[in-house]
Formats: structure tokens, C-alpha cells, sequence
């Protein structure tokens, strides 16, 4: 038993990228704005021109080959000989320059982006059957180290690696940090890929273009998608860990991109989609917000989990457990607006067991660090080191229980 997460937050569909929030709506949504309407002509021609101008416009429109967005211009002379004119054509030029920039620049790093992402198939068992999983991992090293979700290879029964190209390679697992964080190792070995390069997630910008890279739904290998940067710093609970740097993007993803890249213009690795809201907690669709881990958090517990050989060391209260929902809370005794985890297993000889612990309690507070419902289990215990002896809080028929446990290292 590894404190796993609580009930109530889960994973759907094949690769378990997408979300079902159980949770309350973090608030309104932002809404973005469209370009203003385009203004009126400055005036009427005379009849006899009409013709003139329709021809005008629709060669203008074939010349700048009708980009969505530019502005098509027709200078048409009245009596006076005076042009009316919205822009000069050097402006249009220049915009036309700008949109191919942008074209070439995704192009670019969507190239960048496909000959370092992998496709990685595995296979689970569930129910008595044998189920085929596709997720995508990114190759970060000349050494072959491919980063991905923690859920695209945990729980397998075997893992096989394909390349941009369909070569098929041989994978170990190095290490994982789940569930503290979702993300794994692996490696395939010398002569991969090449590493994608690596850019600054800090430095993201709401609104900034971003591709994905990835292999949605087995069938569509190195898929690309283009989106923006929605927000950044976003907070969303998942696998029972709050989340407080996710960036959000609105880069269409589906099953199979968990793991995958998420890149910026100059082709750099900033975030690795994890999770997608598909729907609210009142049940209404959801549509364009995703989420990725920001490639600084994501590299340096990779590099870390490279060093060790391994996991990172974590600490364990060796119990199975649910984080409360407020109306649990409630039915479980605790006063109101008091958050915490109710035990739901214990494992014999592990700490919790050796300190007294039963199925049934609720674990309130651990050292310093309260379980709240912005605040679960798995965060309370983060900041701690295995070995480390704690005081945790407990509720148990009405009644505060504290006691000393000397944590284990997760399994």
C-alpha cells in the first residue's frame, strides 16, 4: 500500500489523459475576445464602376491568396482622382511576411518536435482482459533517457518503444515519482533519436503560440497541434496530488499525447501534456482546456530520477486512503469546513500500523503541513523525508487522536 490517491479523483479513457472533475468549478472561464469588425468603405462609387471594383477586390483577394485575417484592399479613384485606401500595400506585405514567419516557425518545430517524440504501446490487464495502451514519451538525452507520464507505464505488463521513423526499440524503466508527480523514465539506449532541446517554461505567456506533438489514439502517429498558451500557474488536483504550475493550453489533445511535447515557436520542449478536462462537476462538456507539466519541474525530477538510477526517495504513511470532499467531511463527524483523509487500508508492519493506525481514521494534519480540501494527503506528506518521524493528527468518533509515526519510503 502507498497512500494511493482518493477515490473520487480518477482517470477515463485509454490512456487515462482524460478528466472528470469531482471537484467544484474553479470559477467562471475567461472568454477571448474576437478581432473587431472590419470598417465600412469611405463611400460609394459611381455605377459605372461597380464593376471595376469587384474585379479589383477579387484580384487583390487571389493575389494575397485570401489569408484568413489580412486585409484586402481595392483603391478605386472617383472623379477627383483621390485613392481611398485602409492600408498601403507595403502594410499588407508585411503582414503577409508575418503569417508565413509564424507557418514557417510551427512547421519548424513541429519537424523538431516529431523526430523526438516516440510512440510508446503497452499492455495492461484489467477485468480478466488485456488491454493495448498508446501514450508518447520525449527524448531528453544523447544516452537515449525518454521522459513521460507516470500513468502511460505504470501497471504494465510490457512496454514496447517506437521511433519517428517505425524502428522498434527495446525499454526499461528507469524510475517514476508517482504518485507524487506524473512523470517516469525510461531509456532505449545510444544511437536514439535526437534529445529535443529544452526551453524555459517560467518564461510562457498567456497567449503565446504553442505546438503538440504526440500519437493520439494508436492511429495517429506524430500527430501536430497548434494552440495557445491559455494560462500558467494553473492549480488542479489530480492523482490525489495538488498541482500548483500547470500550464494551460487549448492545443487540441486526446488520448495517447500523455507524455508527448509540448513546444514552443523556436521548437523547444516547455511542457508535457498530462491531463485533459472533458467535463464540469455539474456534468456540462468541456471543450479546449488542457493541461501540461512545465518542463522545468518535469526535467529536474527527471534528471534526478537519471542520477539515482531510480525513484526519487518518498516518503509513506503505508496506508491506502480517500481525500474528503466536503460533504464527507461532514457525514464523517469532522466540524464543518475541516478537511482531511479517511484511512481505508493499513498495512501490517508499516508505519501507520506500528503507530496505532486503523481504517476508519482520519489523518487531519501531518508535522506542520493540515489536510485540507485545497490541501491532500500526498501534499501534507511531500515536504517530508523517509525515516522521518512525525507527529500526525488524527479524528476518530469525535475525538483529536496525535501520534508519533516514523514514515517509510513509498514502494
Amino acid at each position: 500500500m502507498t497512500d494511493e490517491p482518493p477515490v473520487w479523483a480518477r482517470r477515463t479513457g485509454t490512456d487515462r489523459l482524460d478528466w472528470a472533475t469531482g471537484k467544484p468549478d474553479p470559477g467562471p472561464s475567461e472568454t477571448e475576445e474576437g478581432p473587431p469588425p472590419g470598417q465600412p468603405g469611405a463611400g460609394r462609387t459611381a455605377a459605372n464602376r461597380s464593376l471595376l471594383l469587384v474585379a479589383a477586390v477579387g484580384f487583390l483577394a487571389a493575389l494575397t491568396g485570401g489569408v484568413a485575417g489580412g486585409t484586402v484592399v481595392a483603391i478605386v479613384k472617383d472623379d477627383s482622382s483621390a485613392p481611398l485606401s485602409a492600408t498601403s500595400p507595403g502594410e499588407n506585405r508585411t503582414t503577409a511576411a508575418t503569417r508565413v514567419d509564424i507557418t514557417s516557425a510551427i512547421s519548424d518545430a513541429a519537424a523538431t518536435g516529431r523526430a523526438s517524440v516516440v510512440r510508446i504501446e503497452s499492455e495492461r490487464r484489467t477485468g480478466g482482459q488485456q488491454i493495448t495502451d498508446v501514450g508518447s514519451g520525449v527524448v531528453i538525452d544523447a544516452a537515449g533517457h525518454i521522459v513521460t507520464n507516470a500513468h502511460v507505464v505504470l501497471g504494465t505488463s510490457s512496454l514496447r518503444v517506437f521511433l519517428a521513423d517505425g524502428t522498434e526499440r527495446q525499454a526499461f524503466l528507469i524510475g517514476h515519482d508517482a504518485p507524487f508527480t506524473d512523470i517516469a523514465v525510461l531509456q532505449i539506449g545510444l544511437d536514439g533519436p535526437p534529445p529535443l532541446p529544452v526551453g524555459d517554461s517560467s518564461a510562457l505567456q498567456p497567449g503565446e503560440t504553442v505546438i503538440a506533438v504526440g500519437n493520439p489514439l494508436s492511429d495517429f502517429a506524430g500527430s501536430v497541434t497548434v494552440g495557445v498558451i491559455s494560462g500558467v500557474n494553473r492549480v488542479q488536483v489530480f492523482d490525489g496530488v495538488r498541482n500548483d504550475d500547470l500550464i494551460q493550453t487549448d492545443a487540441a489533445l486526446n488520448n495517447g499525447n500523455s507524455g508527448g511535447a509540448l513546444l514552443n515557436l523556436a521548437g523547444q520542449f516547455v511542457g508535457m501534456p498530462t491531463a485533459v478536462l472533458r467535463e464540469s462537476s455539474s456534468g456540462l462538456p468541456v471543450e479546449g482546456i488542457g493541461f501540461a507539466i512545465p518542463s522545468n519541474r518535469l526535467v529536474a525530477i527527471a534528471g534526478e530520477i537519471i542520477a539515482r538510477g531510480g525513484a526519487l526517495p518518498r516518503p509513506s504513511l503505508g496506508i491506502d486512503h480517500a481525500d474528503l470532499t466536503p460533504e464527507a467531511a461532514v457525514r464523517a463527524g469532522l466540524p464543518p469546513g475541516t478537511g482531511g483523509a479517511v484511512v481505508t487500508a493499513v498495512n501490517e508492519g508499516g508505519p501507520a500500523g506500528m503507530a496505532g493506525i486503523q481504517p476508519g481514521y482520519v489523518v487531519t494534519r501531518v508535522g506542520d503541513y493540515e489536510v485540507s480540501f485545497d490541501e491532500p494527503l500526498l501534499n501534507a506528506l511531500m515536504p517530508h523525508d523517509p525515516e522521518q518521524t512525525v507527529t500526525v493528527y488524527l479524528a476518530r468518533n469525535g475525538q483529536t487522536i496525535e501520534t508519533r509515526v516514523r514514515l517509510g519510503r513509498r514502494s
